[in-house]
Formats: structure tokens, C-alpha cells, sequence
């Protein structure tokens, strides 16, 4: 069966000039490098990683807000690269985007109703009565209440303003969501309000969700699959069962152990990455992760590690997988 959303080799640079007026020569800001991934109907795919790593940057590209400096990015087949003008206009109602900030995300002037019916009008779906009656069914799926219609964004709490921001999202009836850090700014409490209304709507709606977190506690909750992302690439992929169970990337692992936990005896054990995250635009030689990795040789300074099927969907780019 055909993914839902595929995306072949994608690479973003970000060209600039050195020095004083350019003359220090040219450099590049490699924010994606050659990223790959598949994500099936109706699942989650889970694209975790540090602040920096690439995971918005690929939120971007995939919507087409920004223009990719080369791969492919396949919604129901179709490559939205290639598309243009009307063509690109419509494949657009088929993905649609939850933003982190609910408030930032909603225009302050416009009522709740005219949030979520937005886009109803802007392409074209009916006339006015047939706007008002879906705008009420979204209402309705998303948990708010009818008479809320008239309010506007700084009269709702900021999980209700992400359930409006969800309504809205929903209003083309997409097939696939990308939702960035959607519950980040929320309170944990609200958190799971939220996060069992995105599990409703994908079971109910058949959704394919392409979810950017770095909260490790989320996506093990969410995910049908879990892609980690290091400066600019993917590392490893795996389901989510395997992936808390047996991740077997360094990076992975430390992400893995630095996961607050109330067990003081597991806090004692943790080992945290050391170092800074080197700069996308002065990338390390070889293994992109070497420079912070315990585990690293003079292989990994010289050749970049292949991403490997270790297990069957279990990915990994990694020299020393056995003993990673």
C-alpha cells in the first residue's frame, strides 16, 4: 500500500557568505541532510531529537513553506515537489499542520468560528449555511462548546485554544497531520486531554500523524514509530515497542537516559551527553555524532555510517552497532 506521506533524500541549506561583505568565501547551514522516511496510513510517526536537529525544518519543507534544496516529498503518491500554483493549492487540503503555540497559531481579530470555517472559505466549500453546520460538527469532535463560536482566542484556555487550532486543521478533511510539538506549551494535566483527542480523531478518521516532539514521555505514548533525528539526519528508526525497549544508537540511548525519572536509584546511573552540538554549518568528518559519542574510532572519522536494517524495521546508522 501506497504511504501516506513519503519523503526521499530531502536536503535544505541554507547558502551564506563569510567575512566582512562576503570576501571569506561560501558556506552552507546544513539544516537537513538527505532525510528519509515513510509514514503509513493511519499511524504515527514520531520525529524526535534535540532542539536544532532539523525536525521543524522538515515540517516546513513537507508543507511546502519553504523550498527544499533537493529530494522528494510524496503525499498519497504524488510528489507535492513538483507542484505549482493551483495544483499545490489544492494537494494542500490533504495536509494540514497543528502549530506548538495555539495562541500565536490563531489570528486574535478573527471569532472561533471564523478560525475554524477560514479555510472552508477560502476554498470555496459550500455556502454559508453549509460552513455554519460544520463548523458546529467540528466543535462538537474537538470538545468545545457551540455557544464558544462568538469568543475569540484570548477568552479560551490554551488547551481549548489548541482544540481550535485542531477544529481548524480538520476543516479540509486531510489525510495527514503534522502536528509540531503540539502539546509543548500546554500544562501536563491538559497534555492528556489533548493527546487522547488526537488518538480519537486518528482512530475515528482514519489520520496519519507525523508528530515532531522531544519529549520522550509523548512519543512513547503516541508513536507508532519512532525516527531520531542528530544534526540534520536520521540515526535510527524503530517501532515504538522496540525503540523503549532496545534503541541501539548511542545518541538514542542517551536520549533515552535522560528521561527525568522519579526512581532515584536509575537517576544515579544516567550518563548524559557530553559537549555541545557541533555547528550545521562546520559538520564533523565522517559520523556526524562522533565528536559526543563514548564509542567513537578513527572509522567513524572517516566514513559516515549507512543506515542498516539490524532487526526487521529496526534501522540504524551506526559503525559499531554491536557494540553500540
Amino acid at each position: 500500500m501506497t504511504p501516506a506521506l513519503e519523503v526521499r533524500d530531502l536536503v535544505k541549506h541554507y547558502p551564506f557568505r563569510r567575512g566582512l561583505f562576503g570576501r571569506g568565501g561560501s558556506g552552507a547551514v546544513h539544516a537537513v541532510d538527505g532525510v528519509s522516511f515513510a509514514l503509513p496510513r493511519g499511524e504515527t510517526l514520531a520525529l524526535v531529537g534535540e532542539s536544532g536537529c532539523g525536525k521543524s525544518t522538515i515540517a516546513k519543507l513537507i508543507l511546502r513553506l519553504i523550498e527544499p534544496t533537493a529530494g522528494t516529498v510524496l503525499l498519497d503518491g504524488q510528489d507535492l515537489a513538483d507542484m505549482r500554483g493551483e495544483a499545490l493549492r489544492q494537494a494542500r487540503q490533504r495536509i494540514q499542520m497543528v502549530f506548538q503555540d495555539p495562541f500565536a497559531s490563531l489570528n486574535p481579530r478573527l471569532s472561533a468560528a471564523d478560525i475554524v470555517g477560514e479555510p472552508l472559505v477560502n476554498f470555496g466549500h459550500g455556502d454559508a449555511a453549509a460552513r455554519s453546520a460544520k463548523v458546529d460538527a467540528l466543535f462538537d469532535r474537538v470538545g468545545l462548546a457551540r455557544y464558544q463560536r462568538d469568543r475569540y482566542p484570548h477568552q479560551f484556555s490554551g488547551g481549548q485554544r489548541q482544540r481550535l487550532g485542531i477544529a481548524r486543521a480538520l476543516a479540509l478533511n486531510p489525510s495527514v497531520v503534522v502536528a509540531d510539538e503540539p502539546v509543548s506549551a500546554l500544562d501536563v494535566s491538559v497534555q492528556a486531554q489533548i493527546l487522547n483527542l488526537l488518538a480519537d480523531l486518528q482512530r475515528d478518521l482514519g489520520l496519519s500523524y507525523l508528530f515532531i516532539s522531544h519529549d520522550l514521555g509523548v512519543v512513547e505514548y503516541v508513536s507508532t514509530t519512532v525516527a531520531v533525528m542528530y544534526l540534520g539526519a536520521i540515526v535510527e528508526v524503530a517501532p515504538r515497542q522496540r525503540f523503549f525497549s532496545a534503541a541501539s544508537h548511542p545518541y538514542s540511548r542517551a536520549l533515552l537516559e535522560a528521561v527525568p525519572s522519579p526512581d532515584p536509584t536509575r537517576r544515579k546511573h544516567r550518563s548524559l551527553l557530553q559537549g555541545e552540538v557541533p555547528s550545521a554549518s562546520a559538520l564533523p568528518s565522517g559520523c556526524r555524532f562522533r565528536t559526543r559519542c563514548p564509542k567513537a574510532t578513527d572509522l567513524c572519522a572517516q566514513a559516515a555510517p549507512a543506515m542498516r536494517e539490524i532487526v526487521p524495521q529496526h534501522f540504524i546508522a551506526c559503525h559499531h552497532i554491536e557494540n553500540a
